[in-house]
């Protein structure tokens, strides 16, 4: 089996690297490329199986694709990307990526990135990582503090039965990008990263609960 990568990126030279990389490596093969939010979006149409991109993009940012990939089909992101600040780092991880690797990572850390992330692991550089353990030692609100609207109860539950943000968002009347900002905000209000971790944090709070 051969795993298709797609890479996101604005810079020739970088694209051009990584390209050769991902090429060198077995079982895995380049099935296409983009510089832009826009292409990049078609390119994720295709559902490869990961998904390399940069966050500074030509028209926007590669942060905006990540609800893409994550909306109905399973490929795995990786972020690509000289920006190594806690902000940027941890609005990748709220918006749902799997992997973040700096540019000036070690050689062989794209390899082994491919290989984590499609083993469900995920691939982080050292500076990002200290983002997310600082993010985790920080102390979680108590439920009394947690204010969740009806609105945002609504789109758990939804959410929780395992439907898509399109779908979700066909139940609710709204946008699946706009489910999406919703879902961060829940995110931020639970103190997770995941949609996984907020409906666990969700049933616990008792937010929302299971029948039967």
């Amino acid at each position: 089996m051969t795993y298709q990568v797609v890479i996101i990126e604005d810079n020739v030279v970088v694209r051009e690297h990584l390209r050769e990389m991902v090429n060198r490596i077995e079982s895995f093969s380049v099935a296409g490329e983009a510089d832009s939010v826009v292409a990049g979006s078609e390119l994720l149409d295709t559902a490869p199986d990961v998904a390399l991109i940069d966050i500074d993009l030509i028209d926007g940012s590669g942060l905006d694709l990540i609800a893409k990939a994550r909306d109905g089909c399973a490929t795995k992101v990786v972020m690509i990307t000289v920006l190594g600040d806690e902000q940027t780092v941890l609005r990748a991880f709220d918006a749902g990526a799997d992997g973040y690797l700096l540019k000036d990572g070690p050689v062989g850390s794209i390899e082994t990135a491919l290989h984590d992330v499609l083993a469900g692991r995920s691939p982080i550089s050292a500076a990002a990582a200290t983002h997310l353990l600082r993010r985790v030692r920080r102390p979680k609100p108590s439920k009394s503090e947690v204010k969740l609207t009806p609105r945002e109860i609504e789109l758990l539950q939804l959410l929780a039965k395992g439907l898509s943000n399109a779908e979700v968002g066909e139940c609710m009347g709204i946008k699946p990008l706009t489910v999406g900002t919703h879902a961060k905000t829940i995110y931020r209000k639970l103190s997770v990263n995941s949609r996984t971790e907020a409906v666990y944090e969700a049933v616990n709070e008792g937010f929302i609960r299971f029948d039967g």
